[in-house]
């Protein structure tokens, strides 16, 4: 055992053993260059390593350590000048230009303030910069200042310090005389902008549409205290409102229309092919229409007496038993045309007659003829003469020669327009019947409204021969299927025209649909049109299903006995026949006679 004291100077032994290397105090330098530092080369840190080691804090030269011990020898190795300090960032930040349109940052610079490109700028201090707000905000600005600008514009070109003075609608004189809807359609383009200089309207008139002229003229002329009467016929959309059309323009949409609200359409139940009369009112605001405000008449009657009408569809159809006298006992050259259809084929009130022709054989001048005859005959019945997919020229012609409503659809039209103006008529038509009226129409040709429906009509997957849809011939069917006599009063006549020998199947597949379905046919021959005789109509293949039920027996005896004479005969030579002797008579009476006597 060691004695006390032993112990303590053993102990003192081994602490002296185990003390580290002697530090000798150094004073510090910052000034000292790395081949002064005793650190060797291995132990360098990366750059990364001591930029962060100089950026903590240090303590100053002036502060004192709080304990006298002398300083340890710390050796602080500078860094290279790769990063400056966070306030000479700063300062370097505030004399960087903007970054360019482009978002690019500026030549020689790495542009860290700035957002790179499509780098998205990362919010600061807990505030959100170039958010949805601030974005919207500074665009409302931004508009706000460009309209000024362009307000500046244009009241320096006025004069600097003047008001602009706000717009004055043009004013209607005191002693204007008052027009009606039809009247402006109908007058004369150089009269619309005669009216139009009256009533101050100069800004671009010279150089609108027709319609466009008379939607200006009615902005003013509806100030009048009377107001401005308008009619049409009504046509309804698939959105529940509608227009009226008018038939001078041939049930063309147009901006001078006027709009019937889906109110007015479910108080006076009103359908597509009413004539409604009325007036209308100054258009509002934003109105690109100007609407109806008093509505008078539906079809001619007050509205309390077609209220109740019983539909088209609910009446009873019976065979045609009142007969169109096609005659008209001039003699001339185109009553032959009637003369011999009133005896070969008969055509009544509620006929449905196919008149099938070849090209060039002249169905065209029998429709005029016809329409003619019936005009001067039953100036009672309403004419509507349709002209679907017809020369332009044709058109002006059938407008000139016929004193009836012409509504037509020139070949260079789309076929949605051709199909648009068919059902325009025939719902006319319809209308007109259940107001116990007679209406004939007269379609040209079923053939060419037919090839309209087969473009329109979506696509079945079901092809017929020629090209033509399975369900595309439904609707000219009925439309065709719409002729009849009706018990309840009024008629329907459609009296159409439809191509063969034209050299397309489509055309010989839609003759074949409808060949069954009228009840009176009327064949032309080319031959004889060849041969330049007029009408070249085929006598033999020619009539109408119970005649007897137009014709009295004794005139029908006669018919048939003239029949029988003709049969033997060649379709040229009985045709010569024919014109032969009716040429010395002026009326059928005075050719039986003749033939009774010879």
């Amino acid at each position: 055992m060691l004695a006390p004291q032993g112990l303590k100077c053993y102990f003192n032994a081994e602490r002296a053993f185990r003390a580290p290397a002697l530090r000798i105090p150094i004073p510090f330098s910052p000034a000292r260059t790395r081949e002064e530092s005793p650190v060797s080369e291995s132990e360098n840190e990366s750059g990364d390593a001591v930029a962060k080691k100089v950026r903590k804090p240090r303590l100053s030269k002036t502060a004192k350590p709080a304990a006298d011990a002398p300083a340890e020898v710390v050796v602080h190795v500078d860094p290279e000048p790769a990063a400056p300090q966070r306030a000479e960032r700063a300062e370097a930040a505030e004399r960087t230009p903007a970054p360019n349109a482009q978002g690019e940052a500026p030549a020689g610079q790495d542009g860290e303030g700035q957002p790179q490109g499509g780098q998205e700028q990362r919010p600061r201090h807990g505030h959100q910069h170039n958010n949805r707000r601030d974005r919207f905000q500074h665009r409302n600005e931004r508009n706000r200042d460009r309209f000024q600008h362009r307000n500046d514009r244009q009241g320096g070109d006025e004069g600097e310090g003047e008001p602009r003075q706000a717009y004055q609608p043009p004013q209607l004189p005191p002693d204007f005389p008052n027009y009606s809807l039809t009247e402006l359609k109908r007058m004369p383009m150089h009269k619309l902008l005669e009216m139009a200089e009256q009533l101050n309207l100069h800004e671009g008139v010279a150089r609108m549409r027709r319609q466009d002229v008379t939607f200006q003229l009615l902005k003013v002329l509806t100030r009048h205290p009377a107001g401005v009467a308008a009619e049409g016929v009504l046509e309804i959309l698939p959105d529940g409102y509608g227009f009226l059309r008018s038939a001078d323009a041939s049930y063309l949409a147009g901006p001078d229309d006027v709009y019937i609200s889906p109110s007015q359409i479910r108080r006076f139940n009103l359908r597509t092919g009413d004539h409604i009369t009325g007036r209308i009112r100054n258009p509002k605001d934003g109105e690109r229409y100007v609407a109806l405000n008093v509505l008078d008449t539906i079809n001619g009657e007050p509205l309390e007496h077609s209220k109740n009408k019983v539909l088209f569809e609910n009446l009873t159809p019976l065979f045609p038993r009142r007969r169109f006298v096609l005659e008209r006992g001039n003699g001339s050259t185109e009553d032959i045309t009637g003369r011999i259809m009133d005896l070969m084929a008969p055509q009544g009130k509620g006929q449905r007659a196919l008149i099938v022709s070849p090209p060039k054989a002249g169905k065209t001048m029998m429709m005029q003829n016809i329409a003619q005859a019936i005009i001067n005959n039953h100036p009672e019945v309403h004419l509507i003469v349709l002209l679907i997919d017809e020369r332009p020229e044709e058109v002006t012609e059938m407008q000139r020669t016929v004193r009836g409503e012409v509504i037509s659809s020139t070949f260079d039209e789309p076929a949605a327009r051709h199909v648009q103006v068919a059902e325009m008529v025939i719902e006319r038509a319809k209308r007109l019947v259940e107001h116990k009226k007679d209406v004939v129409i007269m379609l040209d040709s079923i053939t060419r409204l037919a090839r309209a429906y087969n473009m329109v009509v979506p696509s079945s997957g079901k092809v017929l021969s020629g090209g033509v849809d399975a369900n595309a011939l439904h609707r000219p069917k009925r439309f065709f299927g719409a002729a009849r006599n009706v018990e309840e009063g009024g008629s329907l006549t459609i009296i159409a025209t439809a191509l063969i020998d034209t050299g397309s199947k489509m055309d010989e597949v839609i003759y074949e649909e409808f060949k069954g379905t009228g009840n009176s046919e009327v064949h032309l021959d080319r031959r004889i049109a060849e041969k330049r005789v007029f009408p070249a109509i085929n006598i033999n293949r020619s009539g109408t299903r119970r005649e007897d039920l137009l014709i009295d027996p004794d005139m029908l005896q006669k018919i048939w006995i003239l029949r029988k004479l003709i049969h033997p005969m060649d379709e040229i030579a009985a045709m010569e026949f024919m014109l032969d002797k009716m040429k010395t008579t002026k009326s059928n009476d005075e050719f039986f006679s003749a033939m009774k006597r010879g």
